[in-house]
């Protein structure tokens, strides 16, 4: 079911060959479940990676989240007429969002006025675009069926899910915010007065926002208390329908992250691409080895070990490109809608419900001999895209936020990752940018490891791709046909001689 209105191919004529108007061949064809799954996914991640800096953007952004939300809710069918328990706990969140929104509204003290979080609107908009699903096609749902009252159960039960993570996550982006101002005015010299609640760093005016999204975060927890496991227990599953479905997927997003590597640098399309290349090398082991359960691959020794390594230096890497990204920064809607739809093909093929389903399970859905050999090619391909990206980090012009790249500096020189300065301690990043929020160049031993991590990638995913070279059929390798050269960094580069061809819309 495809949500995006976009114009296709057939709509465009003079544009058509324009490079800044190339459309979107590939519309999101996620089913309900899928996005809602996606929003879970999303907001756990932004829980692990949240820090004092982004509570800003998280704040301003979280009303909106809940709007969107609230609309997905009243959209569901099954609906009582008039007032209906169930529906409470969504009305008073979206009330307390609402006066949140409003004594955001013309602000001039912090956060005051500035950007939202992209990682917030992209869940904000993957609900919208629920809503939207749900509205065309909610009324042939038999949602007097018990089946289809579980799932939409189920359904509520991930919209509220993701609202209390999200909430938690804004919750202790404002404690570290507090902490981050404690330590600050410290370093300084100057005295500040700790919170007599919460946490002792709940200081003014951060401890009146956190009281107010922790009223929201326990809204949001007295929902879920007691329901969570046994709501999700009724979820429907997509069935597999489409055998080629994860091969387009990772077709469409090989063209994306070219697409967005070509253009102009932006450290948050880096930090994605490099997170989904580490998710598709955990989702291949998890191929492969039911795929070797099956007996549709010889198992190997070295082949897992080679992916895992391999998915090792993508994280490894992901997270410093995470450092260089600031709070507000955006990302490529086409490169994000390709990622999320690379998320939902795999989890078609390897999860049961919440959690991951058994090889035995996975070697029985139809289509796993297509998913392996498409997520092996990707394998393949990943040396050439390790050196594209590893070009990135050798860009002169690097910035990212104070704060984050002086802890990166001190910790990686305490763990000898980078070389230590001769002179002894070294103030990496001045004091008053870190209280300014600026972003600031890359401080030496921020550009080595960033670098030391770009070569280590290149070399894991070469080695895999060797690996995957040898147990791929014949029929199924992509090409070698290719120009090696050296860069000016000394580095080996791969330079394909053909480029990719957009697979068709898979829009209904």
């Amino acid at each position: 079911m495809a949500t995006d209105l976009r114009l296709a191919y057939a709509d465009i004529d003079q544009e058509l060959f324009d490079v800044d108007q190339i459309p979107i061949t590939a519309r999101d064809v996620r089913s309900v479940g899928e996005m809602l799954f996606d929003v879970d996914y999303l907001a756990r991640q932004l829980l692990m990676d949240v820090d004092g800096d982004a509570a800003g953007t998280l704040l301003r952004s979280w009303p909106t989240m809940v709007a969107a939300a609230e609309d997905l809710w009243a959209s569901l069918p099954g609906r009582r007429p008039g007032v209906d328990e169930r529906d409470r706990p969504i009305t008073t969140l979206s009330a307390q969002a609402a006066t949140i929104e409003t004594s955001l509204s013309g602000r001039t003290a912090w956060p005051g006025q500035g950007p939202t979080s992209h990682r917030i609107d992209q869940m904000t908009q993957t609900f919208l675009n629920a809503a939207a699903l749900v509205r065309r096609y909610g009324a042939e749902i038999p949602h007097e069926q018990p089946d289809a009252h579980r799932d939409l159960e189920a359904a509520r039960t991930r919209i509220m899910h993701g609202l209390y993570l999200t909430a938690h996550a804004v919750n202790v982006a404002l404690q570290q915010h507090g902490r981050d101002r404690v330590n600050d005015a410290r370093s300084a010299g100057h005295r500040i007065h700790l919170a007599q609640h919460h946490s002792p760093y709940a200081i003014a005016p951060t401890g009146a926002w956190i009281d107010r999204i922790s009223a929201s975060e326990n809204t949001a927890r007295s929902y879920l208390s007691d329901r969570f496991a046994q709501a999700l227990a009724g979820e429907a599953m997509r069935p597999v329908d489409d055998p080629g479905r994860l091969a387009q997927a990772l077709a469409n997003w090989d063209i994306q992250t070219h697409r967005a590597l070509a253009r102009e640098l932006e450290t948050s399309n880096i930090l994605l691409i490099t997170r989904t290349q580490g998710l598709i090398a955990g989702a291949s082991m998890v191929l492969v080895d039911a795929a070797a359960t099956a007996g549709a691959l010889e198992r190997s020794d070295r082949l897992i070990p080679a992916i895992a390594e391999t998915g090792r230096s993508w994280s490894n890497l992901a997270s410093r490109w995470g450092d260089l990204a600031p709070p507000g920064a955006r990302l490529e809607e086409p490169l994000a809608r390709a990622a999320a739809e690379v998320r939902a093909a795999y989890r078609q093929i390897t999860h049961d419900k919440t959690t991951l389903a058994s090889p035995e399970v996975i070697a029985s859905r139809p289509g796993l001999p297509q998913a392996m050999h498409a997520s092996l090619r990707a394998i393949e391909a990943g040396s050439e895209l390790a050196v594209v990206v590893a070009e990135k980090a050798d860009a002169p012009d690097l910035t990212g936020p104070a704060r984050a790249l002086s802890r990166r500096a001190h910790n990686d020189v305490e763990a000898g990752l980078a070389t230590p300065p001769a002179e002894g301690d070294v103030v990496w990043v001045s004091p008053a940018d870190i209280l300014a929020k600026r972003l600031v160049p890359l401080p030496p031993p921020v550009a080595e490891t960033l670098r030391a991590a770009s070569d280590a990638t290149i070399d894991a995913t070469s080695s895999a791709s060797a690996v995957v070279t040898v147990h791929m059929p014949s029929n199924e390798r992509v090409p070698a046909r290719v120009n090696t050269h050296q860069s000016p960094t000394g580095r080996n580069e791969v330079a394909p001689l053909t480029a990719g061809i957009p697979a068709k819309s898979r829009g209904r």
